[in-house]
């Protein structure tokens, strides 16, 4: 995952990328879908950056290089180099640009994560202690997935856990775990991120579905209560080995 230099997202914006990329943009999005993807609206800085990443791409790449973007004044200039077409973009009236909007295959995404970083957490087995009243949960993902101390939360939730609810230092670990499984098992997984001490939690299935946003869960007693429609499953043992990516 790529983020170029571009500010983080700000309240109300979202993570968008072009399918099949790994560069992220911070952008607000349409309630609608088109044909399944987001239309998403940038702010004139974002959009210079988008620019500068577009005219960046290799010109032989047929999904991303036939593009090249500059300003005039306030009118984004696109050109297709393949197609041989201009398009001139003007602001909205909240100064925005619609940049690939109904057109480009956006999808909800993420900043780029620190995977060093994740890996470093994953390793961490001293965080995964459980403490009192917490049990272990897991989802059988690859086989070889963490099991997660936490406390069970019956009356919410679907699954045999209902919706556990994490310590912090816990529960950045599973954000690690649920980044480097969809980078492992890539395949429409839920992905997370941290703004500030709220987590942000990307189904990327749901994504498609008119009106659905990311996820924003805070701190509730200083737990984080993360995935209530995901498999959790009750466990002291390693699960079986299991390829199935249901409930993520």
């Amino acid at each position: 995952m790529n983020t170029p230099d571009v500010r983080r997202a700000q309240e109300g914006e979202v993570y968008v990328a072009i399918a099949d990329t790994n560069t992220a943009f911070p952008a607000v999005i349409d309630d609608k879908r088109w044909n399944g993807f987001v239309k998403p609206h940038f702010t004139r800085d974002v959009a210079e950056a988008i620019a500068t990443w577009l005219n960046s791409q290799p010109s032989n790449d047929p999904t991303s290089g036939n593009y090249h973007a500059t300003f005039d004044g306030d009118t984004l200039v696109l050109t297709d180099t393949y197609e041989k077409h201009t398009e001139r973009i003007q602001p909205g009236a909240d100064g925005r640009y619609a940049l690939g909007a109904a057109a480009w295959v956006w999808d909800l995404s993420l900043p780029a994560p620190d995977e060093a970083a994740e890996t470093a957490l994953l390793a961490d087995t001293t965080r995964l202690v459980p403490e009192d009243a917490e049990i272990l949960v897991t989802i059988g993902v690859t086989g070889d997935d963490p099991l997660f101390p936490a406390l069970p939360d019956p009356d919410f939730g679907w699954s045999r856990a209902g919706t556990p609810r994490f310590r912090p230092e816990v529960a950045e670990v599973v954000v690690a775990w649920l980044n480097d499984t969809e980078r492992r098992c890539p395949g429409g997984g839920a992905v997370a991120y941290w703004e500030g001490e709220v987590l942000v939690l990307v189904d990327r299935l749901a994504g498609y579905e008119n009106g659905y946003l990311p996820t924003r869960i805070a701190p509730l007693d200083g737990r984080y209560a993360i995935g209530a429609e995901f498999e959790w499953e009750r466990t002291t043992t390693a699960p079986a080995p299991n390829t199935r990516h249901n409930g993520l």
